[in-house]
């Protein structure tokens, strides 16, 4: 044989050997322990049913569904609820010695005080973890998994949505290119001409606001105090308001995404022309938690890992995200096209998580409102 084409064949022989060890090397670390993930799987399958309760809306249920597709000998048992009745319905039951769920993929708020907090109803859901792609810290946003709890064992934090600023403004009546900062809303001549709900009403808006270090109390103090801020308890009479031009500006009110849609001239100024940073959130049921003596342990964890993979998180997004609603998971490694650019999570950004215990107390917000506002 020609010395080079000896030297080509052997070069292609160890191009083909380094490329098998490294498939194999990528295999390993992408498969569970041997024989772990098949016996949880099978022990899953005699249980044959998981029992999941969760926050209904935004196409939740629909997503969720595809894990009964992917595993049809295990029933897919599906609970629903909305707001603190929901988490309400499971502290009942726990309190009566019934323990029908396995997890809950819920909010924020209520089962943080009530299940946590009070009833120290969860087991440590990494405890659960096989999937070496769920382990895998370096997948999910800043290369860790995100908890609520501050323990960092509870309560998973699987979705973040950048906030957006949640204030809106009358197409007709405003030039959005004026706001570079959320300061720049305190200029007098928008004294009397805002709208927005009330503190008392729904405080998880002006949370956004309270805790943002680079917006804070003092910009609340001016706003309540200075700027003749009418508040409202009617969502819908305040996106009205707006459309029609009795307000110019709105904070935290709803379906303004719907009435731009229908061609009202109603608009959301943009975060990404905001100096300060944005606010992260899980969105009404962006948590996942493993309830204290699951009924169905083995089923339970499979949900729970199918649910964090790729592939969950993955159905999650292509079917939650509508025009109506966006949703991001925390994973890194999935396609985001189904987020729309505008909505996504950038990289530089230095977001504030507002699902952590100390950003959810409503108390000094309310405090300062109480003392300030002025109308």
């Amino acid at each position: 044989m020609h010395r080079s084409v000896f030297l080509s064949a052997i070069a292609a022989y160890l191009a083909v050997s380094i490329f098998r060890v490294g498939s194999a090397g990528a295999a390993e670390t992408s498969a569970p322990p041997v024989g772990e993930w098949e016996k949880t799987v099978a022990a899953a399958k005699k249980e044959g049913v998981v029992s999941v309760y969760l926050w209904q809306g935004g196409n939740l249920e629909r997503a969720v569904q595809v894990f009964q597709k992917k595993y049809p000998e295990i029933r897919l048992s599906l609970v629903g609820g909305r707001g603190s009745g929901f988490i309400l319905r499971i502290a009942t039951e726990i309190r009566a010695g019934k323990h029908l769920a396995d997890t809950c993929i819920c909010g924020v708020t209520s089962p943080y005080k009530i299940l946590y907090e009070q009833l120290k109803a969860f087991d440590p859901i990494k405890s659960t973890f096989i999937l070496p792609e769920v382990k895998d810290e370096s997948k999910w946003w800043q290369g860790k998994h995100h908890f609520q709890d501050p323990e960092g064992k509870y309560i998973f934090a699987y979705r973040g949505d950048p906030a957006g600023t949640r204030t809106f403004y009358n197409t007709q009546l405003v030039n959005p290119k004026e706001f570079k900062s959320y300061w720049d809303l305190l200029n007098p001549k928008w004294k009397g001409k805002m709208i927005a709900i009330d503190p008392n009403e729904s405080s998880g808006g002006w949370r956004i606001f309270y805790y943002n270090p680079q917006i804070g109390p003092e910009f609340l103090r001016r706003l309540f105090g200075e700027m003749d801020l009418t508040l409202s308890r009617d969502d819908r009479q305040s996106a009205n308001w707006l459309a029609v031009g009795k307000f110019a500006l709105g904070f935290f009110l709803t379906g303004i995404t719907e009435g731009k849609g229908q061609g009202l001239p109603v608009d959301e100024l943009s975060q990404h022309n905001m100096k300060e940073p944005p606010a992260l959130y899980t969105g009404p049921n962006g948590t996942i938690a493993l309830l204290k003596n699951a009924p169905h342990p083995n089923a339970a964890k499979l949900f729970i890992n199918w649910f964090l993979s790729r592939e969950g998180q993955t159905a999650l997004q292509e079917i939650m995200n509508t025009p109506l609603d966006q949703v991001e998971s925390m994973r890194e490694d999935i396609p985001k096209d189904p987020v729309p650019s505008e909505y996504r999570r950038r990289s530089g950004v230095d977001y504030v998580p507002m699902f952590t215990p100390e950003r959810m107390d409503s108390t000094p917000l309310l405090k300062l409102f109480k003392e300030t506002y002025k109308r």
